[in-house]
């Protein structure tokens, strides 16, 4: 929360767990934004018009409305008309100035509360629960602010808008506008409410107070988390009674900070993807070593990629990098991707690759194959046993589901966004309008050319593939030099 009232974005977004102190964060960031941020014009008056949204007229009397009542009470910190649905603010600073401002609670469930609300001109805009605001409702109020006051009264000395909110589905407006922010908006996404029982042992070192514990559906011990915001002002059991009955769904948008579920499908390691426990919190660093080459599992056709890995002396798998591509042959990729960013970030490290077994078949044109083609750029190359899809899935599974020493046998670089995402909710199961699973094959989105790349490396990996007896592999060099003309 501190992120978030202290960013200079246009738009901010703060989205979390319910119960994580959202709403009064942005009531005290409006009351902040009138009596300190607004400068007072030439007769020392802060001016300031706020816009409060919520989606229903019922949400928001008795949510909305309510805490700011409770925290900017009617007869003490403000005046209330409940006709206008507005509270008034007049009041002298002890630094001589004096704050007039106006915050206007307007409900979204009619047309004309819609026709209302873009009529009017504010300082700045408060969305309360985001995500059930309509995006071209939310676009449009975004034209009402920075029109007060006006220029003769010195202006808005700081307009835009905030947000809260639960976490969004993927697949919707929201979830697109977070994960992708423009370049005026800041997203700040709450610590999870609850971590399982390890994640607490490993961290803390203690047992956790039995309170402050409850057991899910499935038998996961989940323990309220002390880093979450709010922490202290919730009562000791207050998350732990949210847990029993509940969806993995309801607790991971609710409790755990976590977007919902896709419309249009099933995550495809929705059982065995963990985020805490495979993406590391922290960059990864290659072995630079003949013994431990890099294994670089490459998807071919117009939009190759590329998920570079490398086994441990231990065992375990790291996955170091990503490279995706849009519209280019596979000897582009290779020229002006691939290999400037293995001289960039592996320089010194032996190399593989592990491409698609499709790769292998001469085109009717040269007689000449992409695998040909990867050889000819100075490459190495090992044969993935399958491209059944089923197979592929199952050799990063067999990676997902064990543990070396304690820790995860497949550990993801945070950098692998890409990934990182298809993991979590692009890569997923294709569904026909009904719901109903459609064959054993993946959707074919933009998350699943990086993770062909990254199954056929785990294909690889699987098969006992280190490099130590083959020695199949090329060290990385710098790419030729080009001469601009």
């Amino acid at each position: 929360m501190a992120g978030f009232m202290t960013s200079d974005a246009y738009v901010r977004v703060l989205a979390g767990p319910v119960g994580g102190g959202k709403s009064v964060c942005c009531g005290h960031e409006l009351f902040r934004w009138m009596t300190t941020v607004q400068q007072p014009n030439a007769e020392g008056v802060r001016k300031t018009r706020f816009l409060i949204v919520r989606n229903t007229a019922d949400q928001l009397k008795f949510t909305t409305i309510k805490t700011l009542h409770d925290w900017f009470p009617p007869g003490v910190a403000c005046t209330w008309k409940p006709t206008d649905k507005t509270m008034y603010f007049d009041f002298q600073q002890d630094d001589g100035t004096r704050v007039v401002s106006e915050w206007l609670a307007i409900a979204l469930d009619t047309p004309d509360d819609i026709r209302k609300a873009l009529s009017l001109e504010a300082t700045g805009l408060w969305g309360n629960e985001a995500r059930e605001l309509h995006p071209d409702v939310v676009n449009a109020l975004l034209g009402r602010v920075n029109r007060y006051p006006s220029m003769k009264d010195g202006g808005a000395t700081r307009a835009g808008a905030i947000f809260d909110t639960n976490m969004p589905d993927v697949d919707t407006w929201w979830f697109k506008m977070m994960e992708e922010p423009p370049k005026n908006w800041s997203v700040h996404i709450q610590p999870p409410a609850i971590i399982t029982k390890a994640e607490y042992l490993e961290r803390y070192k203690e047992e956790p107070d039995e309170i402050r514990c409850a057991e899910a559906f499935d038998g996961t011990v989940w323990v309220t988390n002390p880093e979450s915001d709010n922490y202290d002002n919730l009562a000791p059991n207050y998350y732990p009674n949210l847990v029993p009955g509940k969806t993995q769904d309801y607790i991971d948008v609710y409790l755990r900070a976590q977007y919902g579920r896709s419309l249009s499908g099933f995550p495809v390691y929705d059982k065995t993807f963990k985020y805490d426990t495979h993406v590391a919190k922290s960059s990864l660093m290659p072995i630079r070593s003949d013994t431990y080459p890099l294994t670089i599992g490459v998807d071919m056709g117009r939009t190759p990629a590329a998920a570079i890995m490398q086994m441990t002396p231990s065992g375990q798998v790291l996955v170091l990098g990503e490279l995706t591509s849009e519209n280019m042959g596979i000897e582009t990729f290779l020229n002006t991707k691939l290999k400037p960013y293995l001289y960039e970030r592996f320089l010194g490290c032996p190399t593989v690759i592990a491409p698609d077994p499709a790769g292998w078949a001469k085109t009717q044109v040269g007689e000449i194959s992409p695998v040909d083609v990867i050889k000819r750029a100075g490459f190495k190359v090992v044969k993935p046993a399958t491209n059944k899809p089923k197979l592929r899935i199952e050799a990063v599974e067999n990676l997902l589901m064990q543990q070396v020493d304690g820790k995860p046998m497949l550990l993801i670089d945070p950098s692998c966004h890409m990934l990182i995402k298809g993991f979590r909710y692009g890569y997923r199961w294709r569904e026909n309008r009904k719901g109903d699973l459609v064959g054993e094959e993946p959707d074919k989105n933009e998350f699943s050319h990086i993770h062909d790349a990254l199954q056929y490396g785990a294909l690889v990996v699987n098969s006992g593939f280190t490099g130590v007896k083959q020695r199949q592999t090329v060290e990385v060099k710098p790419p030729p030099m080009r001469w601009a003309v």
